[in-house]
């Protein structure tokens, strides 16, 4: 069996670091994996026995689009799911009402 590699290079415009390293790490349990930070530009490579390597590349993609997505929502969710735990401590804190 030969060890087969995909590199996949792309703007850093495109995606966060740590988005891509997320990515990058959902690959890492069939693959060796790595990122380079390399001036405006990542490289992703993937490393080992790789049959289809357009249909790898596609389901990178899908992958990173997905997670910039859900980081995307996190970020602009943080502030209501901050509200949400703030009120249910104090909830929690306050002194029960005697009857």
């Amino acid at each position: 069996m030969s060890i087969n590699e995909l590199r996949i290079t792309f703007q850093h415009r495109e995606a966060d670091h740590s988005v891509v390293q997320r990515t990058t790490h959902r690959f890492s349990g069939r693959y060796a994996v790595s990122v380079e930070n390399g001036g405006d530009a990542f490289l992703v490579c993937l490393a080992g026995s790789i049959d289809g390597p357009q249909q790898l590349e596609r389901e990178f993609w899908a992958a990173l689009l997905d997670d910039i997505l859900r980081m995307r929502i996190e970020n602009e969710t943080a502030p209501l799911r901050r509200l949400i735990v703030e009120a249910a401590l104090r909830s929690a804190l306050r002194e029960p009402d005697i009857a």
